[in-house]
């Protein structure tokens, strides 16, 4: 089996962020939540706890439905469905592990017929109001421990994976891959660029095709 691995916010989307995609909606930001768990002064849950507060304190009651409006703004990447479908009629598996939202994973993953999909979550209610936690699928520091454990449960050896992100914290995953690409890596991604087998700056995700083809 073989098996393509996509980081989400801004690889299969032409957004960056999905958590910022809200702020912006609520005209918050998360720039000290940030500083602090880059600096390891708080873990993944109380980074998502942090940023779900300050909607919270924007909208009294926030459901899941509002959440969907906001995230159903943010387009796929132009040449995201001609890839996958590629990948698919080649018998190739695809994955979206992300620490972004999974409303918009499931989203994305849905549109594209994406195999597995990881993504951080939030909690509600039985009425469907935001309880103000998150749920922990992906620790943004180390995407690889996922991709390491769909590997292991889908028998893929390294050989036959291949992996797509955009940020330092894909990293993690280019390491348990034997292709890995960099697509539009941020500048301050300078660890995805050198551990990524190629780096390709594209609008269309189509660009990076022909390494696939190489590889699978």
């Amino acid at each position: 089996m073989k098996l393509a691995v996509f980081d989400m916010d801004g690889v299969l989307t032409e957004y960056f962020s999905s958590w910022v995609r809200v702020h912006e909606h609520f005209g918050t930001d998360n720039d000290e939540s940030l500083r602090a768990y880059i600096a390891g002064e708080i873990d993944d849950l109380e980074f998502m706890r942090r940023d779900i507060a300050l909607w919270m304190e924007k909208k009294e009651g926030l459901a899941e439905e509002h959440l969907k409006e906001i995230l159903d703004t943010v387009p796929i990447r132009d040449g995201a469905k001609e890839l996958m479908e590629w990948l698919h009629n080649r018998g190739v598996k695809t994955a979206i592990i992300s620490g972004g939202i999974d409303i918009l994973a499931e989203r994305i993953g849905r549109e594209l017929g994406m195999d597995y999909i990881f993504a951080n979550g939030l909690e509600f209610d039985e009425s469907g109001k935001i309880t103000g936690n998150g749920i922990l699928r992906v620790v943004l520091k180390d995407k690889g421990v996922v991709l390491g454990r769909l590997m292991e449960e889908l028998g893929v050896e390294k050989k036959d994976c291949a992996a797509v992100g955009d940020s330092n914290i894909d990293a993690t995953m280019f390491r348990e891959c034997a292709l890995s690409i960099a697509f539009n890596p941020k500048d301050e991604a300078a660890e995805a660029k050198r551990h990524a087998d190629y780096v390709v700056h594209a609008k269309s995700l189509l660009a990076i095709r022909p390494y696939f083809e190489e590889f699978f």
